[in-house]
């Protein structure tokens, strides 16, 4: 199958290139002209063109069957109009040049947070929830209008589905870039210490939802995906530093508490000349704070989903892939 993926500079991407070749598909991997942070083999067929020029996107996208778009501007802060244009008009591009390409189906990595608006405790919820509406959480409210789209497009000609992955973990996630850095200098620590179940999806275990994906003849439907069991936060987390040889933070604060401080520091950074992005934004607290477990029913039944990977098997799984790492 030949496939058109978007955001193979990230993690996710980047991932999912490997495993898609490994299938034996035929992709064509989009990467920003500028990006530099990864080396693929010479035998990845690269694009760099313009996702916003929509004559190039159409005539790349003329002999693809499906699009995968993972691309996305992730970040808990930053300015309104970089949400708007790298989430939600970068997805309209997509649906509009896939429809004129005649592409059969497009797959959308959206994500869990999308139903997140209070703060507040949401356990085993399904995809009946309200998107978020909080100005608040930038990323998860751009992500969730962006799906929107994505599952109105679903007709006959175009099918989309939206998957909607929790917390994703695998060698290069959000420990090793951002949290395992954040513990060695002593800027990580848990929120009500970190007591509660929590839904996560190992990276294999979203590759198999999307191999189910490219096989279903679902449209405009969208799918919570996680690793099946609900774990400890604070269990979870602990492994996860442990596996990469990062330090255990002992710091906790009430999660009420947090979310007032990351509300007043924003209010800093928003109408004061500071540098950088705040040390705590609400998205940061709403995303890990709160109990968030997830049902997978609806992907198990119309999409055949089954998770690869236990959280502890995974676990076991990861230790063979990052160099070093801690058995746990």
């Amino acid at each position: 199958m030949k496939i058109f993926l978007t955001g193979t500079s990230g993690f996710v991407g980047s991932h999912l290139l490997r495993f898609l070749e490994g299938q034996g598909h035929q992709v064509i991997s989009h990467m920003r002209p500028h990006h530099s942070g990864l080396t693929f083999e010479q035998n990845h067929n690269i694009s760099h063109i313009d996702l916003f020029d929509e004559k190039s996107l159409v005539a790349e996208l003329q002999t693809t069957e499906v699009v995968i778009h993972c691309g996305a501007f992730v970040a808990t802060w930053g300015k309104e109009k970089d949400f708007y244009r790298n989430n939600i008009l970068l997805t309209q591009s997509i649906i509009r040049c896939a429809k004129k390409a005649g592409v059969k189906q497009l797959i959308y990595l959206s994500c869990a947070s999308v139903v997140m608006n209070q703060p507040q405790a949401l356990l085993n919820i399904t995809e009946s929830l309200t998107l978020t509406y909080i100005d608040g959480l930038p990323y998860s409210k751009s992500k969730g209008i962006a799906e929107q789209l994505v599952l109105d497009a679903g007709k006959k000609d175009l099918k989309t589905i939206a998957l909607r992955p929790s917390f994703i973990w695998g060698p290069g996630d959000i420990v090793d870039r951002q949290i395992g850095k954040a513990a060695q200098a002593g800027e990580f620590g848990w929120f009500n210490q970190g007591d509660y179940l929590f839904s996560t999806c190992y990276i294999e275990n979203l590759h198999e939802a999307i191999s189910k994906a490219m096989q279903s003849n679902q449209t405009g439907q969208a799918y919570f995906i996680s690793d099946g069991e609900a774990i400890r936060f604070r269990s979870f987390m602990e492994k996860r530093l442990q596996i990469g040889d990062y330090p255990i933070p002992s710091l906790s604060f009430p999660n009420w508490f947090a979310w007032a401080l990351a509300r007043f520091t924003e209010n800093g950074w928003k109408y004061l000349p500071l540098k950088g992005s705040p040390p705590i934004t609400r998205e940061m607290v709403r995303l890990t704070g709160y109990p968030f477990t997830v049902s997978i029913e609806k992907a198990q039944v119309e999409l055949g989903y089954q998770p690869k990977y236990s959280v502890e098997k995974a676990f076991v799984h990861l230790s063979g892939l990052i160099p070093n790492a801690l058995i746990v």
